[in-house]
């Protein structure tokens, strides 16, 4: 008797209760399913005309039948203290494209394209039964679906990420650490409080880097003592060229390098200097400027405001340290200017130096709006006479109490006093029409309205009777009657023509005109010869003072000039001069 034996006689299925979190495997039979049926299959057997054959059959049934009550009697419920539930996940990918309607338009081609893409939470937990291999540690916290085994871990059904393995590893080896659970309504957003967490972790780094590169550095006590004298003082101005990072001309400004180059051979020869363009947002190039030469004997120094990211600008880049003290200072900031100067907030900065106990001295700065073309536009020209206009109030505020102290007053003005209407080679006598209006600004005779392109508002109540005082102030524009400077150019003075100190061109050896410096300069400002930096002195308060200006010149600060520099260090230098502008320098003779 041949006996058939029917694998899909056992069907292993899943059987949920109340109350639990997974369910427990139940073995059942083919005779249970076949109760439940209401209508069960008819089995038909093929014809035969023998009737033995149908006994055979018969008594194979009854086999079968008996076959299956001991399988049913020999496979009890598996009990719970044998096996340990554990979850799996799946990946449940959406129908094809074909099973969705089809679309008619081209949106909704798209939306059924989109559809298609599997969506970010497509695991689903799926609770089968397991066996642990091995249990190393006991833990408090364990649930249905940990386990401190390792190898429980790849069927966890928390999600796996990068950092789920070692953080298993470390809970299986520190049981006793505590775990946080979140609420069922906080962990449904979860995702939320991930990006907050992240956003908090990005401000703070933030806010961190603001207050390590953009506030002022502390600086060490003083380790020279003040400097104070009866003879002389020298004084140097210098537009240094330190911009913020990432800021370059050409291939590179080398700042370390010639910061460096400033500390070793341009501070020592100064007692006093004031520097342009020295700015100090996004780093620590400017800090390190101040506590560098604080070391060499500048104890003192006043710079410009500095400003953080969300003030939407860098600061002034002004900045004056002295030798000697310094009794009072002050700092204004000009209203925003135009194309790139519009991010930063230049302005001016006032020091009253103690030369010595008897003496003291007004001291400015200013770094004013710069033209980015060859010939300057009209706006900014206007910019300009509005910053000395302030320029101006700013001084006639710190000094008006004290008229016998004299003024010096240094900078980088952005207006070319040379007038280019010769050879490129010949040197400028005459003044530039926009260079007599700023010295009049800053004199506070003010300009003629014509000549700023401003129009005049007529009056038409105005009789001609009016004083020709009035009548001259009508006229003209940022005009001050009741302070007046009589500035003169110093540098001017000395050369009897207005020299080259931005731009500046040299000879070859074959007699052409080349530029001086392009490793620096902006290729469309090289050759330009402009004049636009300055030293003023009053000579108004020059007559009840004893103080003098002596010795104004321009200081190119060429490398290959350098007598402190062997000749390896002068070729291994990357830069021929320290700025793409020349320092101009003078002496204050106190007798």
């Amino acid at each position: 008797m041949n006996t058939a034996h029917d694998d899909n006689s056992e069907r292993i299925t899943l059987r949920s209760h109340e109350g639990a979190r997974h369910s427990e495997p139940l073995i059942l039979n083919e005779s249970d399913f076949e109760q439940n049926d209401p209508a069960p299959r008819q089995q038909h057997s093929p014809y035969h005309d023998d009737a033995d054959n149908e006994e055979e059959e018969a008594q194979v049934d009854n086999s079968n039948d008996n076959d299956r009550n001991e399988q049913q009697q020999r496979a009890p419920l598996l009990r719970r203290s044998h096996s340990q539930e554990s979850a799996i996940s799946t990946d449940s990918a959406p129908p094809p494209y074909e099973f969705y309607p089809p679309a008619k338009t081209l949106f909704g081609r798209a939306y059924n394209w989109i559809r298609t893409i599997p969506r970010i939470r497509r695991r689903q937990a799926i609770a089968l039964p397991t066996l642990p291999l091995h249990q190393r540690f006991y833990s408090r916290h364990s649930d249905s679906l940990s386990s401190t085994s390792i190898d429980s871990f790849a069927s966890s059904a928390y999600p796996a990420t990068c950092c789920s393995y070692y953080f298993h590893v470390c809970m299986s080896r520190f049981p006793s650490l505590p775990r946080a659970t979140l609420p069922t309504w906080l962990a449904r957003c979860r995702w939320v409080l991930i990006c907050i967490s992240i956003f908090a972790i990005l401000l703070f780094a933030f806010l961190l880097f603001c207050s390590i590169f953009f506030a002022p550095a502390s600086l060490s006590p003083p380790i020279v003592p003040d400097l104070s004298t009866d003879i002389s003082a020298r004084f140097l101005s210098l537009n240094i060229f330190m911009r913020p990072p990432g800021v370059t001309n050409n291939y590179s400004d080398y700042k370390e390098e010639r910061l460096d180059y400033i500390v070793r051979y341009i501070l020592p020869q100064y007692d006093v200097v004031a520097f342009q363009e020295a700015f100090a947002f996004g780093t620590r190039r400017k800090d390190q400027l101040i506590q560098r030469a604080r070391n060499m004997g500048f104890n003192h120094h006043v710079e410009s405001p500095r400003h953080y990211p969300w003030d939407l600008g860098v600061d002034g880049g002004l900045l004056i340290m002295s030798r000697f003290p310094i009794r009072t200072s002050h700092t204004i900031e000009y209203p925003r200017g135009i194309h790139s100067d519009w991010l930063s907030y230049k302005g001016a900065l006032h020091a009253l130096i103690e030369i010595n106990p008897i003496q003291s001295l007004h001291l400015y700065t200013t770094h004013a709006q710069a033209s980015y073309a060859v010939q300057p536009s009209q706006a900014d020209i206007q910019v300009r006479l509005g910053q000395f206009a302030q320029l101006h109030q700013f001084i006639k505020e710190t000094t008006q109490r004290d008229n016998n102290i004299p003024i010096l007053l240094l900078g980088d003005f952005n207006v070319d006093a040379a007038v280019h209407d010769g050879s490129i080679t010949e040197h400028s006598k005459s003044s530039s029409v926009e260079y007599q209006m700023m010295m009049d600004v800053l004199n506070g005779k003010g300009v003629d309205l014509g000549k700023t392109g401003h129009r005049s508002v007529s009056n038409d109540n105005i009789s001609d009777s009016d004083n020709e005082k009035s009548a001259l102030a009508r006229k003209r524009l940022y005009a001050d009657p009741s302070y007046q400077l009589d500035l003169s150019d110093k540098v001017y003075k000395q050369y009897g023509y207005h020299p080259v100190t931005f731009g500046d061109i040299v000879l070859n050896k074959n007699g052409e005109v080349e530029p001086a410096e392009t490793i620096l300069t902006d290729p469309e400002q090289v050759m330009t010869v402009q004049s636009i930096d300055r030293v003023f002195w009053d000579q108004m308060r020059a007559v009840t003072s004893t103080m003098k200006v002596q010795e104004a010149q321009v200081e190119k600060f060429l490398v290959r000039n350098n007598d402190m520099m062997s000749e390896f260090d002068k070729q291994q230098a990357p830069f021929t001069q320290v700025s793409d502008h020349y320092g101009l320098s003078c002496v204050v003779q106190l007798s």
